[in-house]
């Protein structure tokens, strides 16, 4: 164990230099000054950057592309509108009858010629139905012509033959009354043979009276009334007859016009009916879908603001989105004559003129409407292509017109040649190649060369 002594000696060496404190003091003070200067500048620096520094943001957008040349050209545009091609008429054919699907000689997308047959139905219950309504016209026709005959002769010489006997008999009858009657008188004869003879005599002028009216009616033939019904009989003979044959006609289904076969909706095998139950299950009302692909049209939705643009008989270009080199010529055909109020637009109907193979209906497309007709180019003329941008985006530069290029993050100044006007923008024929992203309303301090920050229109 230490001792006091010794411990007492070693705290008394203990001692603070104090050349080396105040040396350590204005090392840490000169530290603690530059991080607050580090601070006042970085900050500084922050705030100008954030405040002063940043890049203005511009709105940008490429051109729009528009091509003429192979098709149609000319006419200035008034107004570009998407829309869909559709068949002018589309044929739901339906059966007229009921009955079992016994043969299909169509399929999907074969084109067909009026009258051609594309279904039948099984018809052996029709058959039997038409031999029916024969049966029953042959019938009818044989009463009439028994009835139009009248008796025949020996029929007229046995009715004469049966009134000649009657007579006879009556005659006779009349003697022997008369000879009971003096046999009578004279005591010979009983009143009860009087009373026989007489009877005899009244059933014999009876006789006599009912056939000579047999023979007379044989004579005149029947009465004009039943001829009458029986050709009434015939007649509804002959109107069932021919319903049956309507409907073992109507078991062979045609085409009602040339044109493309679009759905085939019936299978071999399947109960068709004339009614329509609704449903996907039982019995289908329709069997074909058909239109003819020669005769389309475009439907569009235009804005009721766009609508005094477009009118009756208008030229248009039209564009099938798969097919952008190819231009169409299309006639504005039908404008319908009320609005949609939820849209706020007004369909139009444009037809297409000679529409080329590849036009299929429900593809999309674009129609341009033009105020001048459109006119046939030559062929193996070179595709041009014309740029449309924002009329905003267009300014006035050292040399005439101009757009500001937003590339690499600056804006770069470019002199254009300008075109027409239209619902596109402004037509831009010279000094655009098309992938570039032209500034959409340049403010006044915008540069050439100034560092901005693109942010692309959707």
């Amino acid at each position: 164990m230490m001792s006091e002594t010794s411990l007492d000696s070693d705290l008394s060496n203990l001692s603070i230099d104090k050349s080396r404190r105040r040396q350590s003091g204005g090392r840490a003070g000169r530290y603690l000054t530059l991080l607050v200067l580090a601070a006042l500048f970085g900050g500084g620096g922050y705030y100008a950057y954030t405040k002063l520094g940043t890049s203005p943001v511009v709105r940008v957008v490429q051109p729009t592309r528009e091509t003429t040349g192979g098709a149609v050209a000319g006419g200035n545009v008034v107004l570009t509108a998407a829309g869909y091609i559709v068949a002018r008429d589309v044929y739901d054919i339906s059966t007229k009858i009921v009955g079992r699907v016994k043969e299909i000689f169509i399929e999907r997308g074969d084109i067909v010629q009026a009258g051609d047959t594309i279904i039948t139905i099984e018809d052996e219950e029709y058959v039997a139905q038409l031999g029916l309504a024969d049966a029953r016209v042959a019938n009818a026709q044989a009463q009439l012509d028994q009835l139009r005959a009248g008796s025949r002769p020996e029929e007229i010489a046995r009715a004469q033959a049966e009134a000649a006997s009657a007579d006879a008999t009556a005659v006779q009858a009349r003697k022997d009354e008369a000879r009971i009657v003096s046999l009578t008188e004279q005591g010979i004869a009983s009143s009860q043979e009087l009373d026989l003879a007489k009877a005899s005599r009244r059933v014999a002028d009876q006789n006599l009276r009912a056939l000579r009216e047999v023979y007379r009616l044989a004579e005149l033939g029947p009465r004009v009334e039943e001829i009458q019904m029986a050709e009434a009989q015939l007649q509804e003979a002959q109107a069932n007859r021919e319903y049956a044959n309507l409907q073992l006609g109507h078991t062979v289904i045609t085409a009602p016009i040339t044109g493309t076969i679009l759905e085939k909706v019936a299978k071999k095998g399947e109960m068709v009916t004339n009614s329509n139950f609704g449903g996907t299950s039982g019995a289908r009302s329709s069997v074909v879908s058909m239109a003819d692909l020669t005769d389309l049209q475009v439907e569009l939705d235009i804005n009721e603001d766009d609508l005094p643009r477009v009118k009756m008989d208008q030229n248009c270009a039209i564009r099938v989105d798969a097919y952008p080199k190819e231009i169409i010529r299309g006639i504005v055909d039908e404008i319908a004559p009320r609005a949609d109020r939820q849209k706020a637009t007004v369909q139009v109907k444009v037809r297409i003129v000679a529409p080329p193979l590849f036009v299929r209906p429900e593809v999309s497309v674009r129609v341009t409407f033009l105020d001048e007709e459109p006119v046939a180019e030559p062929e193996g003329a070179e595709e041009v292509a014309r740029w449309w941008v924002p009329r905003e985006a267009v300014i006035l530069g050292p040399k005439g017109p101009a757009v500001y290029i937003a590339f690499d993050g600056r804006a770069t100044l470019r002199s254009v040649t300008t075109g027409r006007e239209g619902s596109l923008g402004v037509e831009i024929t010279d000094g655009l190649l098309g992938d570039e992203y032209v500034v959409v309303s340049p403010s006044v301090e915008m540069t050439d060369g100034m560092t901005i920050a693109a942010e692309p229109t959707r």
